[in-house]
């Protein structure tokens, strides 16, 4: 999904970008990001030569997005399951207490693990600018200032 916006701040080669608000934002519920004016941090990870006041296109890989869910989602509730049927295997004539606090001990490994996984990968995550539409002096970027693909 590729979308435009504003570059507000650059940091090294992390960009924040003010997404343009489209017709569809009006009848959104999701007060969050109209709040923070619909700033996200995005990655020129093809070194794009890009100014403040910049409009850009930048893309939000599903592939990423759906990766993230996996470490931070899938791996606790994976490990949850696998602690709780350690834990009644251990114990099998005991109460599901201890089998119950396998499974969240399981569930806490999980967690900090895909935490600490994404964290490693944090730039990789992030949305990729794509190309500069205008510059901030208000004319068309120049032939050169598209990344490749």
């Amino acid at each position: 999904m590729t979308e435009r916006g504003i570059v507000t701040e650059i940091r090294d080669r992390v960009l924040t970008v003010q997404l343009e608000m489209t017709a569809a934002c009006g009848a959104c519920g999701n007060d969050g990001c109209k709040a923070s004016r619909n700033c996200l941090k995005a990655y020129n990870k093809d070194d794009v030569p890009v100014a403040e006041g910049d409009e850009v296109e930048i893309e939000v890989e599903g592939k990423a997005q759906l990766e993230g869910a996996l470490w931070v989602l899938g791996l606790p509730l994976l490990l949850f399951g696998g602690g709780y049927a350690l834990g009644r295997s251990l114990f099998p004539a005991a109460s599901e207490a201890p089998a119950a606090l396998a499974g969240l001990a399981g569930l806490a490994l999980g967690v900090v693990v895909g935490v600490l996984v994404q964290k490693g990968k944090r730039l990789d995550t992030l949305p990729r600018v794509l190309r500069v539409i205008k510059t901030a002096a208000g004319g068309p970027a120049e032939l050169g200032e598209t990344a490749e693909e």
